[in-house]
């Protein structure tokens, strides 16, 4: 599915994120950054975001043990950031939050691309104007 309208982004479709949040927004919002902030935990991430379900083929996706991998998606689950159900053969995992997902995607793009490559712009200035009923500046 294409997207048409250009313009529309995570940014620009949410007038709130031009404004401050609080604190206690912020202190979430870095917690849930510092969840993800290992690169076994982004690959196992990654690899039930793809379908792997079990720990084994989680593990052997991402390139890691499995002992590892079952104790990291219990961790995991305890943190909320995955959902364990149990299955015929043993539990299986899937990312419970989507945002989590998006903040995966967005690391991976930075890992993907050198600090010389233009990166892509996602706000504009906006002119002065109304922000939900204030003045915007």
């Amino acid at each position: 599915m294409a997207i048409e309208d250009w313009d529309l982004n995570l940014f620009t479709s949410d007038p709130t994120l031009f404004e401050r949040s609080s604190d206690d927004d912020y202190e979430r919002a870095a917690n849930a950054l510092e969840r993800l902030a290992d690169p076994r935990r982004l690959r196992l991430l990654h690899a039930l975001a793809v379908g792997e379900e079990t720990a084994q083929r989680a593990a052997v996706w991402a390139g890691l043990d499995q002992a590892y991998a079952e104790r990291e998606l219990a961790t995991m689950a305890l943190a909320g950031m995955v959902e364990r159900r149990e299955g015929p053969r043993g539990p299986l995992y899937q990312p419970r939050d989507g945002h989590f997902i998006v903040q995966l995607h967005v690391a991976l793009a930075h890992g993907r691309e050198s600090s010389r490559e233009r990166h892509p712009q996602l706000l504009r200035r906006r002119a002065a104007g109304n922000v939900r009923g204030r003045r915007a500046g």
